[in-house]
């Protein structure tokens, strides 16, 4: 967020009603998911994360998690893996909250 209030710290008050006319018509929203799902579409996806193995079919397990506006999605081969991932990221959640 921080790279985006740069950003309009620097536009000008003609540029700032663009893109607050654009914000309200939902121009902004949909230009941000079309280009994500362009990201999406370029990035492996038949890559196990956990282990780097190609699946030669389509993946054997797909976790999607993350909050309801930033999904993530991750595949993997076997259990073996995905619950290692489940694991670290439940390592992640608990040193995040001893942290606070």
């Amino acid at each position: 967020m921080n790279r985006l209030s740069n950003i309009i710290s620097s536009m000008s008050y003609r540029d700032l009603k663009a893109i607050e006319k654009d914000l309200y018509e939902g121009n902004i929203g949909t230009h941000i998911k079309t280009r994500l799902q362009e990201f999406e579409k370029n990035f492996p996806s038949n890559v196990c994360v956990t282990c780097g193995n190609t699946h030669k079919e389509s993946p054997r397990y797909i976790l999607v998690f993350g909050p309801d506006d930033f999904k993530k999605k991750a595949t993997f081969c076997g259990l073996d893996c995905l619950n290692f991932f489940v694991k670290k990221l439940e390592a992640q959640q608990k040193e995040v909250v001893g942290n606070e």
